[in-house]
């Protein structure tokens, strides 16, 4: 009787199979459990990209594969492009990191897919049966920041602005309606305010 195979790709081996092997191959899976459930990888995108995963392995050597670790971490310069990459469509889980200065588009080979803004990161969840990428983050929690660096954030109907402070001594206001907050000059306390409070406030 030959060997099977699991869902990770482990070498499910038969009885009285692989004299002479089956502890180096039994370590082998045990590396691939600790990977799946612990490993970290760090991609460079330069486009689209199929993380590498191998479902029938026999080898007795370890072989780190970026498409069974549970954490994916993507680096490059994309310049706000849009790359796909392709995770093994499998029973799967990732957190996905994503540095790549573009928004990254997790697939599983289906049309429902998970993107990934530069900056940002996602927990996502493969489903083999629907060739689906799942996000398991509410959309509240997985938005991309707006503006740029050193800006507010604002709720801008229902994502995210940024305010920009563009001179030194202003603070940020709102009139009390619905226009966005801005910076204006700090003017300070006018007299009859003054005058107000000291006769609230003693």
């Amino acid at each position: 009787m030959a060997s099977t195979f699991s869902n990770l790709g482990l070498n499910l081996q038969a009885t009285g199979e692989n004299s002479g092997t089956w502890g180096a191959l039994t370590n082998v899976n045990l590396q691939e459990i600790d990977n799946a459930i612990a490993g970290v990888v760090t991609i460079t995108l330069t486009g689209n990209t199929t993380l590498a995963f191998t479902t029938n392995s026999s080898s007795t050597t370890y072989t780190d594969e970026a498409g069974r670790n549970k954490t994916i971490i993507l680096s490059g310069s994309l310049s706000a492009t849009t790359v796909t990459v392709t995770v093994p469509n499998i029973e799967k889980d990732y957190v996905v990191i994503n540095n790549s200065g573009g928004t990254a588009t997790i697939s599983s080979g289906g049309s429902t897919t998970v993107s990934i803004g530069t900056g940002s990161k996602n927990y996502v969840i493969v489903d083999p049966a629907t060739t689906s990428v799942i996000s398991a983050v509410p959309t509240a929690v997985a938005r991309t920041p707006g503006g740029s660096s050193t800006q507010v954030q604002f709720n801008n109907s229902g994502a995210f602005g940024g305010i920009t402070n563009t001179t030194s001594g202003f603070i940020l206001t709102s009139n009390g309606t619905t226009t966005t907050p801005s910076f204006q000059a700090n003017t300070g306390i006018s007299a009859g305010k003054s005058i107000a409070f000291a006769l609230v406030f003693g």
